[in-house]
This record gives structure tokens, sequence and C-alpha cells, in this order.
């Protein structure tokens, strides 16, 4: 996946740096390379999309309301695309 093992850790700050609105952006450039199938690059798509529609519509908020789910959500997209993205260069060794 990497051609320089540096690559590897630019690519895991990826959905970090963006807070998974870009988080896909690493899988679909696995996709191409053949490295991940299809519906792992679509299933970060979507959740990419999901994330960046609640960030555009900013769900109503009331006060009591409790989010702390969605937050707990958010922050486990980010932390496993990260995680996925450090394991994608170990994936392709295995498949050689």
């Amino acid at each position: 996946m990497f051609r320089a093992p540096w690559q590897r850790w630019i690519w895991a700050a990826v959905p970090l740096a963006s807070i998974s609105t870009f988080a896909f952006l690493p899988f679909i450039v696995a996709w191409r390379r053949r490295v991940v199938p299809a519906w792992v690059a679509g299933l970060y798509t979507l959740g990419s999309a999901f994330w960046w529609t609640m960030a555009v519509t900013q769900p109503d908020r009331h006060p009591g309301d409790d989010h702390v789910l969605l937050t707990w959500a958010l922050r486990a997209f980010i932390a496993v695309a990260t995680v996925h993205i450090l394991l994608l260069d170990p994936i392709k060794q295995q498949v050689k």
C-alpha cells in the first residue's frame, strides 16, 4: 500500500486531522491499488458522509439532551479508521 515507510503515518493522520470527514480517502486509494475490497472503501465513504452531514446540519440540541452516544460514536469511527489505515501495509504484504 505504501511506497515509503513514512507514508503509513501520514495516511493514518488523515482521519485524525480531518475529524473523519476525509477518513474515506486512504481507503479509496487502497481500493484503487487493490489492497481492500470495494465494500470497505464504500463503508468508510458512507461513514464519512454521515459525519460530514451531521457537521453541516448540526442537529438541534435542546437543553438536557444527551449527545454522548453520538460523540463516542464519532471518536470510535476516527479510532477505527486510524488503526485500520495503520494495518493496511501488513494486509498487502500478506496478500503477496
